[in-house]
């Protein structure tokens, strides 16, 4: 994560307050998982700032590089509930 030419949590909380979603296996070979933790706190703080914490969402699912049968259920009904939000 301190090899990246940038800074990955800024333009992630660039994203703020829109929703996002990440599913960040723990074990995946292609992407550094600490990365992922790194920006997580630091985009917490940026949609706390816009009073959005529900409208972010990580999950660390305990394989390698894939996206588990239970992490993309609860991401269809994560988005499920955001797209049905009466806006």
């Amino acid at each position: 994560p301190n090899r990246m030419p940038f800074d990955f949590y800024e333009l992630l909380g660039a994203l703020a307050p829109r929703w996002f979603f990440t599913n960040s296996p723990v074990h995946d070979h292609n992407f550094d998982v600490r990365g992922v933790r790194k920006a997580q706190a630091e985009m917490t703080r940026m949609y706390r700032l816009h009073g959005a914490e529900e409208r972010v969402r990580f999950v660390y699912p305990d394989c390698g590089h894939d996206f588990p049968k239970p992490v993309r259920e609860a991401a269809y009904k994560w988005l499920d509930q955001v797209f049905k939000r009466d806006w």
